[in-house]
């Protein structure tokens, strides 16, 4: 039972990437906009906005509607908005490099739609020191000859880089490559991995779906698609010496977004989570081993 303490990409260290900021023009103090515009805010924000109607010096960030609404992250930095569906989309490949300002010892990746990610790391020389590539082909459904002929490629749309050697200025480049088509990246989140305790059976794995679903009085059904969120129970062990620490672990993220997983070779288990917890429990024994339970709500 393992999370990652997420660490916020800013200005500061997001150093490069090959997704151009150039949804919509900037904004301009200067500029007269009209309903409908679309500018964004690159020096602070990095979102996108659109003029309610006529506008002119009043400026976006902050305003509580009256003139702009906020439509969302550029598309450089939708990988760092904490919306998993509304994904970072380039040809090809995708490519950020990051300068740590505090350790980063795990890295994972959500809403995949490529065929590899690729994680590099260089230090203050710069000198390579780590390279490791994840192919996200997912064979699960391969259980005979058949479906290996005749299945299709499925990839899959999660990665976890665990145990690496992010240091602070050390530069960390990531490569996601799609060889053809477009590549795709929900969220990247960098951060610190601390090890909770051990996963245990009867950890429990699902869904929140946000899709409607109505009949109408001729029961006629009318589903609307809608995204999902991704829900886990994890039960797990602990020495009880250890519980003081766990709580104040997970007291420093009871309102930050971080991921959370039984185990980085559990991967296909489907446990991999990135939200908040719910709430969690630790009855404490006193027989030196403790056993607790986590309740994770994945982010859409």
């Amino acid at each position: 039972m393992k999370l990652i303490e997420p660490m916020p990409v800013t200005d500061a260290e997001l150093t490069a990437s090959n997704i151009a900021e150039t949804d919509y023009p900037v904004w301009s103090a200067l500029t007269s906009y009209v309903a409908l515009d679309r500018v964004i805010v690159i020096g602070s924000t990095h979102k996108v906005y659109e003029a309610v109607g006529p506008t002119l010096g009043d400026d976006p960030v902050g305003d509580d509607g009256t003139n702009w609404l906020e439509i969302g992250a550029t598309k450089r930095w939708k990988a760092f908005d904490l919306k998993i569906a509304d994904a970072a989309i380039r040809a090809s490949s995708i490519t950020y490099s990051i300068t740590p300002t505090q350790l980063v010892t795990g890295i994972a990746f959500f809403g995949l739609n490529a065929g590899s990610v690729r994680v590099r790391i260089y230090d203050t020389n710069p000198t390579k020191i780590y390279d490791v590539t994840i192919d996200l082909v997912d064979e699960t459904d391969v259980v005979d000859w058949f479906t290996f002929f005749f299945g299709g490629v499925v990839y899959d749309s999660e990665a976890l880089f665990i145990g690496i050697p992010g240091y602070t200025g050390y530069r960390v480049d990531i490569t996601i490559d799609a060889s053809s088509g477009d590549a795709e990246v929900g969220q990247i989140v960098l951060g610190t991995v601390h090890t909770l305790g051990v996963t245990l059976d009867g950890t429990t794995v699902g869904i929140e779906d946000f899709s409607t679903k109505d009949r109408d009085p001729f029961g006629a059904a009318t589903i609307v698609e809608r995204a999902f969120a991704d829900q886990t129970e994890f039960n797990f062990s602990l020495k009880t010496d250890n519980a003081r620490w766990v709580k104040r672990t997970l007291s420093r993220v009871r309102a930050t977004p971080a991921v959370y997983f039984s185990d980085e070779d559990s991967v296909r288990f489907g446990t991999t989570v990135f939200g908040f917890f719910q709430g969690f429990s630790i009855p404490l024994s006193a027989g030196g081993t403790s056993f607790a339970t986590l309740d994770i709500e994945g982010l859409t």
